[in-house]
């Protein structure tokens, strides 16, 4: 969705404001288009390449995957009250729900009714940071920087728009970005450095998890760990890391036991999900579809195993410095709630941030 051509145009113009948003596998992976070696951070330093490219904004798709796990977590700590649709899919990768969706479609409503971070970030940018900015949504141009191919195909989706104005405008891949900005001559190690913008722009170690398989589920257990047990919750789960397309893991939070699994790669998926009584036994499982997750993305330079290790080493490496690693902890995810959403969960956020009302009752 979007081109290379259609986003220099845009930045070109005068009648709109151009925001990007930036997956968190962008910040350990961008450098390699620019000769550096995997895994080195160079977040500060790809915003500021992004703003002399022209963007006026620039937030953090980690700040929604923020949001995401906050609507997620309540919305699994209710399933494992009713007894509903479980096990739960966590997922942030489009891939893996078009998969389900054609092969089985059984079980669709096991995934989290809200919206993938990039299009949660598309969708508050479009209301919250529009109506805070006093903006018409047509006089913004979102668009996503992502590790995906198929992140197109996801901002296309006909429930990922308002009134015909979609949440994102534009998607741009890894390795189309770094085309651009070498286009418009931009070197990573001479640009300015500079920080996301206010609003949207801070994220807490969890939400930059996301770009690597067994961060969305770890992000997802240190919600309920802090939910459940408060003081005493989880920051760190260690038990969901790894680098195997499949595991799993048992997890004892406030004295009750979570199962949890791990899985990437559409074999994988297919063995999980063709037997049953296997995947009845678990309270949530994560999904990706490309190896390590996003930071194996299909839009990502290529990568060997040990390339990916690097990138999934920098990334936890970033978690573990942050002084907010938890998302009900982020100073503007409780801001977003305070002043605009309310409650998780409530019928503003799921009318902007989720693609259904209500979990049907699974089988």
């Amino acid at each position: 969705m979007g081109t290379i051509e259609d986003v220099n145009k845009v930045l070109d113009e005068d009648n709109v404001q151009v925001v990007a948003q930036v997956a968190p596998a962008l910040r350990v992976t961008i450098g390699e288009e620019f000769g550096y070696k995997p895994g080195t951070v160079l977040t500060k330093q790809f915003i500021g390449s992004l703003k002399q490219a022209g963007f006026d904004k620039v937030f953090d798709t980690s700040t929604s995957a923020d949001v995401v796990t906050v609507e997620e977590g309540t919305e699994f700590l209710k399933r494992l009250e009713t007894g509903e649709c479980l096990p739960l899919f966590t997922s942030c990768c489009p891939a893996s729900v078009l998969f389900i969706e054609r092969q089985f479609p059984q079980y669709v409503d096991h995934f989290c009714t809200v919206k993938s971070p990039q299009q949660t970030m598309g969708a508050l940018i479009k209301t919250y940071y529009a109506e805070k900015m006093k903006l018409k949504q047509k006089d913004l141009f979102v668009v996503s920087v992502m590790p995906c191919v198929v992140k197109k195909l996801e901002a296309k989706r006909p429930e990922m728009e308002f009134n015909n104005i979609p949440h994102v405008d534009a998607v741009l891949t890894t390795k189309e970005i770094a085309e651009l900005l070498k286009g418009r001559r931009i070197e990573l190690e001479k640009v300015k450095e500079e920080n996301f913008d206010n609003l949207l722009g801070d994220a807490s170690g969890a939400g930059q998890l996301f770009g690597t398989t067994g961060g969305v589920a770890e992000a997802l257990l240190r919600f309920v760990s802090n939910k459940l047990e408060q003081d005493l919750g989880r920051v760190e789960f260690k038990e969901v890391r790894g680098m195997e397309g499949f595991r799993e893991a048992n997890v004892k939070i406030a004295g009750k036991k979570f199962k949890v699994a791990i899985v990437d790669g559409l074999h994988h998926l297919k063995d999980l999900l063709s037997n049953e009584k296997k995947f009845k036994k678990y309270h949530a499982i994560e999904l990706m579809v490309c190896p390590n997750g996003c930071i194996g993305g299909g839009g990502q330079p290529i990568s060997t195993p040990e390339i990916r290790a690097a990138r999934r080493k920098a990334l936890f490496k970033i978690d573990s410095k942050e002084n907010v690693r938890i998302c009900m902890d982020n100073p503007e995810v409780k801001k977003l709630y305070n002043d605009y959403l309310g409650e998780p969960g409530s019928r503003k956020a799921v009318s902007f941030l989720h693609t259904s009302k209500v979990c049907l009752k699974c089988d």
